[in-house]
């Protein structure tokens, strides 16, 4: 008596029993416009990718010609962030590919093996920045302060501007918010290089520049360790941080007809797109009653713990024991 993800069929147009047509009808907005925002999301994406990529070329070429390592580590920082913005552009593209064959979910989990690329990337070049920083720290080398500075601020200007248009889209999608997160990242990179440019223009000392780019190196060291233990959660299956266990077990069992919990699973195919699993005793025997009952706790799950897909098994109260 298994119910299958009746929210995952009104996302790909599939038909619709009788009974769901209600249902439909109400979803029918919701989709259009996750639909839409989801377009203006991939046009934002394309934008900040383009925009930051050229910038990483030319930041990196001044860091070349001035010497500075700030410079450098921040293109470096803004090249690893290059990557992210095509990895979530391809996924964010890919994401909505139809089911089929072996690929029972779509490509749903695409972004989540580029963001363990991603932040293996990321913390390599954090490690290459901190071994040239202490060797600038060692021998320090002169640097010129005010081409610095004038590129700094070009790219915090770039990095802000990206940002605000991927903010701009109304896409709220983990996928774009983590872009979103690399391109405010770049900002601080830039700001970092930004007062290195600064010290050094006025005539500071020249370790201002390895020193800064060790706060770069830290910054984004310490996002690629966050994104890592969130794909590591994903593909262990874990249940979503955002999502309350023990709340979403105590809603399941005042669901009218449910008369006990011998299994609940819930997990993430990506992260904040949260499927669940439930077998649940009752003593209903009527199977369309049971059908607009599952029905009925879909649509409490998706509005009130944005569980996109969940399957519902009903078991009687003979056959009630516990499942894996």
């Amino acid at each position: 008596m298994a119910q299958d993800g009746h929210d995952h069929e009104h996302e790909h147009g599939h038909e619709h029993a009788p009974g769901e047509a209600e249902a439909h009808e109400h979803g029918g907005l919701g989709h259009a416009h996750r639909h839409d925002l989801r377009q203006r999301g991939r046009r934002a994406l394309a934008i900040a990718f383009a925009l930051t990529g050229a910038f990483c070329l030319a930041e990196g070429a001044a860091g070349l010609w001035t010497g500075s390592l700030a410079l450098l580590s921040d293109a470096t920082h803004m090249l690893t962030d290059t990557l992210g913005l095509l990895v979530a552009l391809v996924a964010a593209v890919l994401r909505d590919r139809p089911r089929g064959g072996r690929s029972t979910f779509g490509l749903r989990r695409l972004p989540v093996l580029g963001g363990m690329v991603n932040a293996l990337v990321v913390l390599a070049a954090a490690v290459l920045i901190v071994v040239e920083a202490v060797e600038r720290i060692q021998a320090p080398r002169a640097v010129a302060g005010l081409p610095v500075l004038v590129v700094a601020a070009l790219g915090l200007i770039a990095n802000v501007v990206g940002a605000w248009l991927v903010h701009r889209s109304g896409d709220d999608s983990v996928n774009v918010r983590g872009a979103m997160l690399h391109m405010l990242g770049d900002a601080l990179g830039s700001v970092a290089a930004l007062i290195a440019g600064m010290v050094l223009w006025l005539g500071g000392s020249a370790l201002v520049d390895p020193i800064a780019s060790l706060v770069v190196a830290g910054i984004i060291a310490v996002g690629a360790a966050r994104l890592l233990f969130d794909v590591g959660s994903i593909l262990l299956e874990r249940a979503p941080a955002s999502l309350d266990v023990s709340s979403l077990e105590r809603v399941v069992r005042s669901t009218p007809g449910v008369e006990e919990v011998v299994g609940l699973h819930a997990w993430e195919l990506d992260s904040g797109e949260a499927v669940a699993s439930l077998v649940l005793v009752t003593g209903e025997h009527d199977l369309a009653q049971l059908a607009n009952l599952a029905d009925e706790l879909k649509r409490a799950l998706q509005s009130q713990f944005r569980i996109a897909h969940a399957t519902i098994e009903w078991r009687p109260r003979a056959n009630a024991r516990p499942c894996c």
